[in-house]
């Protein structure tokens, strides 16, 4: 079974970023850590390994990164790092058989990015200077791979012999911290994605 699927992906960091927070704190207000919402599109192929049993090995684009934002009565501030890669996943799934038209399973595997892109930005918008934002590429800083566990689920709704729908959600773990300090986060992304899936040979 081949799998074209895209959506979107929901990233944060497993922990604040302690420099950049504690200059957040320094302008006072109001600190906070989000999420970054993305883009997570790619291709897969599904291996049957036993009858109930499948490896789904494939790549994708992943957006990944988080923000912290700090606001009050003086202003609001800022500061983003969005990282863009290119994930590769071998997935076993457990599942339903798909001789029905409904097919449900379960994802569990461990996944391996590289990094294609990364990018630092920081905004501040206070009433004495205005708005103000910067931004800088992380050049040679930070680790270029990234890896982790992923888990999760999706159901495949077969609409004719040689085409089905599928819709998967995938929490993927990190478990490599983005750079080689030893208090630096590590990735969390929630995707959910929908696509297409088509027998090979159908």
């Amino acid at each position: 079974m081949v799998g074209v699927r895209a959506g979107l992906s929901r990233s944060t960091f497993s922990a604040f970023v302690e420099e950049e927070l504690s200059e957040l704190e320094a302008l006072g207000g109001t600190v906070s850590e989000d999420h970054r919402m993305g883009v997570a599109a790619g291709i897969d192929v599904a291996l049957p390994l036993a009858s109930a049993i499948e490896l789904r090995v494939g790549g994708a684009y992943v957006q990944k990164g988080y923000s912290l934002d700090v606001s009050g009565a003086g202003g609001r501030a800022s500061s983003r790092l969005e990282i863009d890669y290119l994930q590769f996943s071998a997935l076993g799934r457990l599942g339903s058989s798909r001789d029905g038209p409904l097919s449900v399973g379960v994802l569990l595997g461990p996944w391996v990015g590289a990094r294609l892109s990364c990018q630092g930005i920081f905004d501040i918008d206070l009433p004495e200077i205005g708005s103000i934002s910067e931004s800088e590429s992380c050049g040679g800083d930070g680790r270029k791979l990234d890896f982790g566990v992923a888990v999760g689920g999706g159901v495949e709704l077969a609409i004719s012999q040689s085409l089905s729908l599928g819709l998967d959600l995938v929490y993927s773990i990190g478990l490599s911290r983005i750079d080689s300090d030893p208090d630096a986060p590590k990735n969390r992304s929630l995707a959910l994605q929908a696509g297409v899936v088509i027998p090979l040979g159908g």
